[in-house]
């Protein structure tokens, strides 16, 4: 079945340039031009129970901005798992690590080549429908357990105490991995070749701003997840 990709760009040009090449790849693409119609594409694709298994979203659009949506989508369980990539001209430190924060997948800085795009999209999709095969599970189980947090990983869920958290999918595979590990120092190096793509643009501070918002989901549990520093991250008392 084609995977489904919303993009969201107040410049119509570049959502039938991007539309046109990627439905050359077998997409099945869908455009906006603004956070509200994008949000009805949404809301229809999950009535339809056909959901949307992408979005290329623009940042600087109006009223509402791609980060503004994007929080949104991250804040709804309906939504919170569709891999975002952000495409934009703001290109400082700043804007990408705002987009990393809310959530997203990516972040592809305008101007671009339609190839990387492709490249971008296809790392996404990849990672977001590989099963998870690397991550043990105990007991030959299909969950991962320590003390109140159990992670479903079939069902890509994570419960604290009985009570259902949101987490990205890099939030997911990051805190699944140092579960799976407990008591055991990863390197940063490590984290990154397990958990983001080997093609994907990551900056130093990329990993800090994911664990940060890990332990504010995970309450009581937040001060088991350890910074070594100079080492990396364990989780453990």
């Amino acid at each position: 079945m084609a995977k489904r990709i919303l993009i969201v760009d107040d410049e119509p040009d570049i959502c039938e340039i991007l539309r046109f090449n990627l439905e050359m790849d077998d997409y099945e693409v869908f455009t906006a031009e603004s956070a509200d119609e994008a949000q009805q594409i949404v809301d229809c694709s999950l009535l339809r129970e056909e959901p949307i298994n992408l979005i290329l979203l623009d940042v600087m659009m109006t009223p509402k901005s791609g980060f503004e949506w994007a929080q949104e989508l991250k804040n709804d369980v309906r939504t919170s798992d569709i891999p975002i990539i952000f495409c934009t001209a703001k290109t400082m430190e700043k804007d990408l690590l705002q987009g990393f924060d809310i959530g997203s997948d990516d972040y592809i800085c305008k101007p671009f080549s339609i190839s990387e795009v492709k490249a971008r999209i296809k790392a996404v999709l990849k990672r977001t429908f590989k099963t998870n095969e690397t991550l043990p599970s105990p007991q030959n189980t299909n969950a991962i357990k320590y003390e109140g947090i159990v992670m479903e990983l079939d069902r890509k869920e994570c419960y604290v105490d009985g009570k259902l958290v949101i987490l990205t999918k890099l939030e997911f595979e990051l805190l699944s991995l140092l579960l799976s590990k407990p008591g055991q120092v990863l390197s940063r190096e490590t984290i990154l070749q397990t958990v983001w793509p080997s093609n994907t643009i990551v900056l130093d501070r990329t990993v800090d701003v994911n664990i940060t918002r890990i332990r504010k989901k995970i309450g009581r549990y937040g001060e088991y997840l350890r910074t070594k520093f100079g080492y990396g991250y364990m989780f453990g008392k």
